[in-house]
């Protein structure tokens, strides 16, 4: 039961990451051609993705532990 919830964990975290992943992107996007003037909106994202980044390879690690029981 622990398995499948660390999985859904997992999944729920990557996604995520890959979310604001992309949204860093476009916000680096927006400052590099001047239509905002605040980075911001590229390290605020980026940010998010990294914390969500920690948690799915947390999550990965306990997946580990609990296949090799």
């Amino acid at each position: 039961m622990d398995l499948k919830k660390e999985q859904i964990k997992r999944n729920i975290f990557l996604t995520l990451q890959i979310i604001f992943f992309i949204l860093t992107i476009v916000g680096a996007i927006l400052v590099f051609m001047k239509k905002v003037d605040n980075a911001g909106y590229a390290v605020i994202p980026m940010l998010w993705s990294l914390i969500f980044g920690g948690f799915m390879r947390e999550s990965q690690k306990k997946i580990k532990e609990f296949s090799e029981k």
